[in-house]
């Protein structure tokens, strides 16, 4: 048995299900031959946590994982971008290693720098640039390049995608999508056999974000643009038609599996959080800025009374809250014996926030111990916040002077992450078939390993589906 596995980033269920999956031949197909379902992502629905999740079967809390970037340790707004090196769990491909098996895997988010293992890796939308080793073996690296017409024509992710021009933007990202098949065709022409072959589409989360509103009649921002009101769902049938040419150069005896790392949904408004708990006075400033900025730059300009601050966010989709506790924040000014109660305070305030127009908003609350599991918790956020539903986004910006806004200082979006992405997995055998229920993210790597016939590790969380 070998497993393919092409992921699509943000794919939403309710558009690859329903409202458009007549459009969608290649995966209607897979879908009626084998199991398909909605996938639950992990908490937040956020890519760089939750691609790890599916290839490891581990909650984010083991490897400390929340956004695209993480909060050094002993910092308020040091940053650093998530790595491979990271990821301390083992996930399938070096599990396969381990037993010589081959993988090859492309594209996959938090595999910059490549590791070294049995197969080829290609890594993704955190390259920094074409001169970067972006290849294992580094010799691939020429061959990746040549399939596209060399370095000046190699893509790595579309850039600057809230500020683009849409019609520019929708064009881009065609030829995104185009470039990333003739890598992963090459690669299935060339490199010999293989036991698992995983890449990762990302057109589809940046399409989402910028051109949501030109479908989405139910949209408060719909625009009407002959243009573009077809411009998203071109984008999954271009997926859709290149998946089934790709699929012909794949046995007939091969798994294929189908998946989305999260969904997303239409965004109304975003909670400007820091600006809401500045109203509660559990953020404090020494003076106000006179302009919208990030919370680093409030913090490196010495804006915040860190000393009398006992709670403070990040997120630019989800409200990711950090209580400022003594002995873990450099000026923590919450007390640990204080600890419970202030997040109760916290939680229960951003809980209860409303809409604009005062409208009762549907805010999900997960506190740390319940949506985390893992030696690396002590990193995640307190409070995890899904404003509405997750129709509602976050902005950590300070100086806006409101408790809503339409865009964060990186600009606007359409979408938010939604909670579910897709499943559909086609067994050789046909031992699983027809809609499945329950799926979360952790359950992909031990349903890999299940179809290779290969024991999941001992501690790992998800379960296989059959």
């Amino acid at each position: 048995m070998r497993v393919f596995v092409l992921g699509i980033d943000s794919a939403e269920p309710d558009l690859v299900f329903r409202e458009w999956g007549e459009k969608l031949p290649a995966i209607k197909s897979l879908r009626s031959e084998g199991a398909w379902g909605r996938i639950s992502s992990t908490i937040p629905p956020i890519t760089c946590p939750a691609w790890p999740s599916a290839f490891s079967g581990f909650n984010p809390g083991h490897f400390g994982l929340y956004d695209l970037r993480y909060r050094r340790p002993g910092t308020y707004t040091d940053f650093g971008i998530v790595n491979s090196r990271v990821i301390k769990v083992p996930r399938i491909w070096d599990i396969l290693s381990r037993r010589g098996l081959k993988s090859g895997v492309v594209f996959v988010p938090t595999t910059y720098p490549p590791s070294r293992i049995n197969g080829f890796m290609v890594s993704s939308f955190l390259t920094p640039t074409v001169e970067s080793q972006f290849t294992h073996p580094p010799s691939l690296k020429k061959l990746v390049l040549d399939a596209v017409g060399g370095p000046e024509n190699y893509i790595i992710d579309v850039y600057d995608y809230r500020r683009k021009d849409p019609k520019q933007l929708y064009e881009e990202l065609k030829r995104k999508t185009e470039h990333d098949f003739k890598v992963i065709r090459k690669l299935l022409k060339t490199q010999g056999e293989w036991d698992l072959f995983v890449a990762v589409i990302m057109t589809v989360d940046r399409a989402q974000h910028t051109l949501w509103k030109f479908f989405d009649r139910d949209h408060p921002r719909y625009v009407d643009d002959p243009e573009l009101r077809d411009g998203l769902l071109d984008l999954y049938v271009q997926i859709d038609r290149e998946l089934e040419k790709t699929l012909e150069l794949i046995p007939k005896d091969t798994a294929v599996i189908v998946v989305s790392d999260h969904g997303a949904k239409r965004m109304f408004y975003r909670i400007n959080v820091n600006e809401a708990l500045m109203s509660e006075g559990f953020l404090k400033l020494k003076e106000k800025p006179k302009e919208p900025i990030g919370l680093a730059d409030a913090d490196k300009r010495g804006l915040i009374d860190w000393e009398h601050t006992q709670a403070f966010a990040l997120g630019a989709y989800i409200g990711q809250v950090f209580i400022n506790l003594e002995g873990r924040e450099p000026k923590g000014a919450v007390e640990k014996n204080e600890y419970i109660e202030v997040r109760k305070e916290v939680a229960d305030f951003l809980k209860n926030i409303r809409g604009p127009n005062g409208e009762k908003l549907d805010n999900r609350v997960f506190v740390r111990e319940e949506a985390y599991r893992g030696e690396n918790i002590d990193r995640m956020p307190d409070i995890t916040v899904y404003f509405d539903n997750l129709h509602y986004g976050a902005n950590e910006a300070l100086g806006l002077g409101s408790l809503y806004s339409l865009e964060t200082v990186k600009g606007p979006d359409d979408s938010n992450h939604g909670e579910y992405g897709i499943f559909v997995l086609r067994d050789p055998e046909g031992r699983v078939k027809g809609e499945i229920k329950g799926l979360k993210m952790e359950d992909l790597a031990p349903t890999i390993l299940k179809l290779l016939e290969i024991p999941a590790p001992s501690g790992i969380e998800g379960k296989s589906i059959f």
